[in-house]
């Protein structure tokens, strides 16, 4: 029932994830598509990729990191004219090697495709594309 509850929050956007509903090893799926992106990426040949990806993000306009903890980055990242405030979830997991990145909008039906731009350019600046 209590997940059931904090589901329905987030969803309304009362509350943002945290570090108590957002795993630190599997970020939530994303349930509306329209507004949300979550990729998968096999981070094996990169050097440090949780180190790099936090680099690249610290570098994103507009965006503030509000939680570090271990292989999990949580930032908030702000449109530039509505002011908007869109989540940007990342989460290592060195036992595979994988890397999480999940970016959602926390208002509306649609994002005009900012979170799938905003994932696609960490992937490839990560891959150095």
């Amino acid at each position: 029932m209590k997940n059931l509850f904090i589901l329905f929050l987030l969803l309304c956007g009362l509350v943002s994830p945290s570090s108590a509903i957002a795993s630190h090893i599997e970020l939530q799926p994303c349930i509306e598509v329209s507004h949300c992106v979550r990729e998968e990426l096999n981070v094996e040949r990169i050097d440090s990729p949780y180190e790099k990806v936090k680099s690249i993000v610290e570098n994103f306009p507009r965006t503030k990191i509000v939680e570090l903890d271990g292989d999990y980055l949580h930032a908030e990242v702000t449109s530039r004219i509505m002011k908007y405030v869109d989540d940007l979830e990342i989460s290592f997991l060195p036992e595979n090697n994988n890397l999480v990145i999940r970016s959602e909008s926390r208002v509306g039906d649609g994002d005009f495709g900012v979170n799938r731009k905003r994932v696609d350019l960490i992937i490839n600046k990560l891959l150095d594309k």
